[in-house]
């Protein structure tokens, strides 16, 4: 069975020095997919740039709930939020399981405000960008409540998300996202991904029984804002560099890997 792989650039819009690397990916790597964080203030920056040097790229969104401030009123969402009106961040939410080390505090938001929050960020997303996005994923975290959050959003819009049951449906394909239980692609993104991750598999994408599979990275150059607000940085510029390698495009040729967005999940 060929494969086909839907390759994301998460984090579209956390930093403007960020968002031209993605856009690097993109044009000059195998990145096939923008993922776009609506709320943040380099949001409107990120889709000028997707405008002006990649508009034929598929842009999704890449739903926020632990960095800046919500596209909903504060009041609206009071689980996700603390007193200034800011997200939670992730350290701050409890974890739902010993192997989370993320997640070390007590917040736990509803789903009902993961609900909202995710419609108005793809709302903001629709004014960003002049369209609803053909997809939903989640930045960070990936509790049960935001899982029902993203499941309800996704019904509501009849959209792809990346928390569906990987089971084809009457208007959709399954996608594989190999992150997922996958301890040795987990370790490659925090570390920053490395041309031999592909080569030796450690990614799953050989060994996946899937057709379709999705990977996520993180290709971007760092500034002030990412140094600040984030503990992701140099891996950032590591999967730039890793991406952009044409030895892996080459590697993927070889094993008839095609290269797809999330079109292709749709009949």
């Amino acid at each position: 069975m060929k494969k086909k792989l839907i390759v994301v650039a998460d984090d579209f819009g956390f930093s403007e020095a960020y968002n031209y690397g993605v856009i690097k990916a993109y044009k000059e790597g195998i990145v096939t997919v923008l993922s776009l964080m609506s709320n943040m203030g380099a949001a409107a920056h990120a889709v000028r740039l997707w405008k002006q040097e990649a508009e034929d790229a598929c842009m999704v969104q890449h739903t926020n709930f632990v960095q800046g401030f919500p596209v909903s009123k504060p009041e609206d969402i009071p689980s996700l939020v603390d007193e200034k009106g800011m997200f939670y961040r992730s350290s701050s939410w409890r974890p739902e399981n010993g192997q989370d080390k993320k997640c070390t505090g007590d917040v736990v938001p509803t789903a009902e405000d993961c609900y909202k929050e995710t419609v108005a960020q793809l709302e903001r997303h629709k004014e960003l960008t002049g369209k609803y996005p053909i997809h939903l994923e989640g930045h960070s975290v990936m509790t049960a409540p935001v899982k029902e959050g993203f499941r309800k959003a996704a019904e509501k819009f009849q959209i792809h998300c990346m928390t569906m049951p990987e089971e084809e449906t009457e208007r959709m394909y399954p996608a594989h996202e190999l992150a997922f239980g996958n301890p040795e692609y987990m370790s490659a993104i925090m570390r920053g991904t490395r041309p031999e991750d592909f080569f030796e598999d450690r990614l799953g994408l050989l060994k996946s029984p899937f057709e379709i599979n999705v990977m996520h990275f993180h290709p971007g150059y760092l500034d002030n804002y990412i140094l600040e607000n984030t503990s992701l940085t140099v891996p950032r510029c590591i999967d730039l560099e890793t991406l952009c390698n044409p030895k892996v495009r080459e590697w993927l040729m070889e094993h008839e890997v095609e290269l797809v967005d999330f079109k292709a999940v749709y009949k």
